[in-house]
């Protein structure tokens, strides 16, 4: 259990972390989680195909993050994007999940993907 002056610092940065990505999360993302260690604080987006815009997006988010957690130790602030989704069986391993895309679509290498959720 983490004692509570490092929960309230991983509380501060995740929302940071939400607040950074209102907006910036295309809709090839299907999942983004961030994980807070001590010196470092990591992203990770999952994606359905990597695009120039989760790249920038990504980037972008960074280096707001970086800006808005002046008031801390000031971490080492990476990210990292992966296909496909998030492995269940891992969650934790993740750190914290803050976002998790509500339709899986189908879509190919090169077909367009579809925005729409299928109907059951």
């Amino acid at each position: 259990m983490l004692d509570p002056e490092a929960l309230k610092r991983e509380n501060d940065i995740v929302l940071s972390t939400v607040q950074v990505l209102m907006r910036r999360i295309s809709s090839d993302v299907t999942a983004v989680a961030v994980l807070v260690e001590a010196q470092r604080v990591e992203l990770t987006f999952w994606a359905d195909r990597l695009t120039d815009e989760i790249d920038e997006d990504a980037d972008d988010a960074t280096f707001e993050l970086d800006a808005l957690l002046d008031d801390y130790d000031h971490p080492l602030i990476e990210y990292r994007v992966r296909l496909g989704r998030p492995d269940p069986k891992r969650l934790a391993s993740y750190g914290r999940m803050i976002y998790w895309s509500k339709c899986q679509t189908v879509a190919g290498p090169t077909e367009p993907r579809s925005n729409q959720c299928p109907v059951g």
